[in-house]
C-alpha cells in the first residue's frame, strides 16, 4: 500500500490495541467493584513488595533468555513486519505497560475467582494459561504455547506470593526487552538495506542477510557463523584460513559469574528459601541466569572472536609450522 495509507493504518491499530487494554482493564475493576472478591485477594497489597519484585526479576530471566535465544539461532523469515518496528517509540512503551497491566490484573482476578470456587490453584492457575495461551492460537501455535507457558510462570508467581506486583514486574521485563529486540532488529535491517543495497542498485528489493550473529576471524578478517563450521565445546574454526578461534570473554561475563556465584544465594536466601536442601536449586539456577544472560548480551551486543590460545596464554601450539619467507626459500644446494 501507499506510504501514506500504511502510516494510517499503523496509527489504526495502535489505536485499537490501546482501547482493546483499556476495556480489559475496566471490565475487571467493574468486575471487582461488584464481587464479593477483595483487593487482597488479587495482589493489590505492598505487604511484600520487595520480596515479590525480586522474585519477578529472577524468573524474568527465563522469558527473556529465551526470547533471546530464538532470536539468535532462528532468525525471523521476515524481519522488520512486526507492528512494533514501526511508529513512536514512546507510545509503544505506553501500550507495554498498559497491556502488562491489564493483563496481569485480569489473571489475577480469573485465578482468585477460580480458587474462590474451591478449585486447587495449580488447578486454577493452568486453566487461566491455558485460556490465555487460546487467545494466540490464532497466530500461530507455537505462540499459543508460548503464551501458555508464560501464563503458568506468571500465575506461579501470583500464587507463590500473592501479590500482583511479582507477575507484572516479570510481564514488564519480559515485555520492554520483547520491545527493545523488535525494534534494534528493524533498526539494524535498515542500516543493511540502505549500507548494502541502494549504493550499488542492483542489490535493492533483495533480502538483506542477518549478520548479527557472526563474528569476524582476527587473522583474516573474514566474517561467517561459527554454528555453520567446525565446531568442539569451547572452539571453532575459521573455514578461510584455519585458525582455531574462541569466543572473546567480556567484563560482563565476570561480573555476571561473580552474581551467580555470590548474588543468586543471597537473593534466594533473603526470599526465605533458607533449607539445606535448596542448595541443588540456587546451584540449578545460577547455571540458568549465567547462560541465559551471555545469551540477552549476545543479543545485545554481537560476539567477538579471538584466537584460542594454548600453554600459558602464549599462543603457540606444537603443531604450528614454522613459516618461511618467500625471499628465503631452500635450495639444492
Amino acid at each position: 500500500m501507499p506510504p501514506d495509507v500504511q502510516k494510517r493504518a499503523e496509527a489504526a491499530d495502535r489505536a485499537v490495541l490501546l482501547v482493546m487494554y483499556l476495556i480489559l482493564l475496566v471490565t475487571v475493576v467493574l468486575l471487582l467493584n461488584r464481587s464479593l472478591i477483595s483487593t487482597y485477594a488479587v495482589g493489590l497489597t505492598t505487604a511484600n513488595w520487595k520480596s515479590a519484585m525480586a522474585l519477578g526479576v529472577l524468573v524474568s530471566y527465563v522469558p527473556v533468555g529465551l526470547g533471546a535465544l530464538l532470536q539468535r539461532f532462528l532468525a525471523p523469515d521476515k524481519p522488520g513486519e512486526e507492528p512494533e518496528s514501526h511508529g513512536p517509540l514512546a507510545i509503544w512503551c505506553g501500550l507495554t505497560v498498559l497491556g502488562a497491566l491489564s493483563v496481569e490484573f485480569w489473571r489475577a482476578f480469573c485465578i482468585a475467582t477460580l480458587i474462590r470456587l474451591e478449585l486447587f490453584p495449580w488447578v486454577a492457575v493452568l486453566v487461566v494459561a491455558i485460556a490465555y495461551g487460546a487467545s494466540q492460537i490464532t497466530t500461530s501455535t507455537a505462540s499459543a504455547a508460548g503464551a501458555a507457558t508464560f501464563g503458568a510462570a506468571a500465575g506461579f508467581l501470583f500464587v507463590k506470593t500473592g501479590s500482583l506486583l511479582a507477575p507484572l514486574t516479570m510481564s514488564l521485563i519480559a515485555a520492554g526487552a520483547g520491545l527493545y529486540r523488535v525494534r534494534h532488529l528493524a533498526s539494524r535491517v535498515l542500516r543493511t538495506v540502505v549500507a548494502v543495497g541502494y549504493p550499488g542498485g542492483s542489490k535493492i528489493g533483495k533480502k538483506p542477510q542477518n549478520t548479527g550473529r557472526n563474528v569476524i576471524c582476527p587473522s583474516c578478517k573474514a566474517s561467517f557463523h561459527p554454528g555453520k563450521v567446525k565446531m568442539t565445546l569451547t572452539s571453532f574454526t575459521c573455514p578461510d584460513c584455519g585458525e582455531i578461534l574462541e569466543y572473546e570473554t567480556e567484563t560482563f561475563a565476570y561480573i555476571l559469574i561473580c552474581f551467580c556465584l555470590f548474588g543468586v544465594p543471597a537473593l534466594l536466601y533473603y526470599l526465605g528459601y533458607r533449607s539445606l536442601s535448596l542448595i541443588p536449586l540456587s546451584i540449578a539456577v545460577a547455571v540458568v541466569i549465567f547462560f541465559l544472560g551471555i545469551a540477552i548480551q549476545s543479543s545485545i551486543s554481537p560476539s567477538k572472536a579471538q584466537v584460542k590460545s594454548t600453554y600459558d596464554g602464549s599462543g603457540l601450539r606444537l603443531t604450528d609450522k614454522p613459516k618461511v619467507r618467500d625471499d628465503h626459500k631452500p635450495t639444492d644446494d
